[in-house]
């Protein structure tokens, strides 16, 4: 709050400019509804005097009480300095009322330190319903130090014709120059440091300033023309031009990424993803993924998965005949079709001595003899 009523000595300077530039003669009369405004917006003020916060000049067709004392300002009215290149002022018709400008005069009387200031509005026009930012240019010519005087003269009229508003007659303004020490000058508001090197504003970059920034940058050959803009060639669009104006429909998942042009999921091809790269369609869940070759879902192998798979197998006595499910031939069962119908039979039938020596192996031997461990598939 103490930042509010203290100014830092960079504003002074701002406030006698706004006291001589904006200090337009207001006629007398209550105030509208339907009136005009012109002010400086948060972002503009920020950059010249450190406050974000609005300036407001001219209210319901009245001046803001700051204005008044114009030849009192004007005495104390110090030049821009050098790394102000332009100021922006916004301005609106309120409801219905139409109010009609003209610039008079924009004129430099020292041409050879800076040119005619600029606006980037016609000379003669309507003040907008909507919001709207003029910019008063200082364009410095960069060919010599010094300090130019110029002179901005502008008018605003009622519907009636009648002048509702008026810069003061005579009101002379200065703006500072320097030598363009960096080779090419700077560009879009950028200014040449002491160690010749161009500090750009924001949304600018490049040796000069010259390069809008656009985040995200602009695509497929677009042009980023101011900080967030991008113009994009014929065929595109979106903010940054990542658009494509696609008269041919892509098909089975494709998008669309250059007029006419189809990017297309693994295992399509074609102008619109419309062929398969695998001319027999894989079985079971499988998904083509290049020319003849699948992707096989869990528990099927082969070219078109065709195969079911059955860990650790089936054994010779067995067929894999779904996932980890074996069909055993005639006589075999067991998880792996690794054991006989009637051995236990057999084996009661033999000898005592036979069935002694059958039944004590070695250790090693009964452990190579074992059956295979159970396993957690679904049977």
């Amino acid at each position: 709050m103490a930042r509010r009523s203290a100014f830092p000595a960079a504003a002074l300077w701002l406030w006698s400019i706004l006291l001589c530039l904006l200090a337009l003669r207001a006629e007398a009369g209550p105030p509208q509804e339907e009136s005009l405004y012109l002010w400086i917006d948060a972002h503009q003020a920020r950059v010249l005097i450190g406050f974000e916060e609005d300036i407001l000049i001219v209210s319901e067709g009245k001046m803001a009480p700051f204005t008044h004392d114009f030849r009192k300002a004007q005495q104390r009215m110090p030049a821009i300095p050098v790394n102000i290149h332009s100021m922006n002022f916004t301005w609106q018709a309120a409801g219905q009322a139409e109010y009609f400008y003209e610039f008079l005069s924009l004129r430099s009387l020292d041409k050879g330190i800076m040119a005619d200031p600029t606006v980037n509005v016609p000379l003669l026009g309507t003040v907008p319903h909507k919001a709207s930012v003029v910019q008063v240019g200082f364009p410095c010519l960069g060919k010599q130090d010094g300090v130019a005087a110029f002179e901005v003269n502008v008018i605003v009229m009622n519907s009636e014709g009648n002048t509702i508003l008026q810069t003061p007659q005579n009101a002379i303004f200065f703006k500072t120059c320097q030598q363009a020490e960096c080779p090419g000058g700077c560009r879009n508001g950028g200014f040449c440091n002491e160690r010749r090197i161009c500090e750009c504003p924001d949304g600018f970059h490049g040796p000069h300033c010259e390069k809008a920034l656009c985040t995200p940058r602009c695509m497929n050959g677009g042009l980023c023309v101011t900080p967030g803009f991008c113009i994009c060639p014929p065929g595109f669009y979106g903010v940054n031009c990542d658009k494509a104006n696609c008269s041919t429909t892509c098909f089975n998942g494709g998008t669309c990424f250059y007029p006419g042009k189809c990017i297309c999921p693994p295992g399509l091809e074609g102008e619109q993803c419309e062929i398969s790269k695998c001319p027999q369609p894989c079985r079971n869940g499988g998904k083509c993924i290049g020319k003849s070759k699948c992707k096989c879902s869990k528990g099927y192998q082969g070219d078109l998965c065709s195969k079911p798979v059955c860990e650790p197998g089936c054994g010779a006595h067995g067929t894999c005949h779904e996932p980890n499910k074996c069909q055993c031939q005639e006589g075999w069962h067991g998880r792996h079709c690794n054991k006989r119908y009637g051995a236990s039979l057999i084996h009661a039938l033999r000898p005592a001595g036979a069935q002694l020596r059958q039944h004590t192996p070695s250790l090693k031997k009964a452990e190579e003899r074992r059956d295979p461990p159970e396993s957690n598939y679904i049977w």
